[in-house]
């Protein structure tokens, strides 16, 4: 988020957005928590990609490092929460989307529901209510 966030927010949008590395615990307890979990790794088995998806089909995480993007690492992880959901039954898979990741979203048929405004630490943000059913 710091690296390519500047390309649709502010400064301090990014910095209330991401302000620091959450720690390996905060990601273990969220891999933990009943969730789908995917990490991507590159060849010296660092992690460079990462997303989930809640039991209820809400698509918290979705992100890469910057050297990853438009590698398709993101693509393929998008493509097996989908087909986690799928293979739980869950019908409506829903995101807050950034401005970064709205057109990612948008390309896989998700549709927007809202703009999302809201004031994080002070500093007024946006991102984007999305959802996508899913056919059966």
């Amino acid at each position: 988020m710091h690296e390519v966030g500047s390309a649709r927010y502010s400064p301090s949008q990014v910095e209330v957005w991401a302000p620091a590395v959450p720690s390996e615990e905060a990601y273990l307890q969220r891999a933990n928590d009943g969730r789908v979990f995917l990490v991507a790794v590159n060849e010296h088995d660092r992690p460079i990609a990462y997303g989930d998806l809640t039991p209820v089909g809400h698509i918290e995480y979705l992100y890469c490092e910057p050297e990853a993007t438009r590698t398709g690492i993101v693509k393929a992880l998008y493509l097996q929460l989908e087909q986690a959901a799928k293979q739980r039954n869950i019908s409506l898979l829903s995101t807050n989307a950034s401005e970064l990741a709205r057109s990612f979203f948008k390309k896989r048929g998700f549709l927007v529901v809202q703009r999302r405004d809201f004031v994080l630490k002070g500093v007024l943000i946006h991102n984007y209510r999305m959802e996508k059913r899913l056919g059966s």
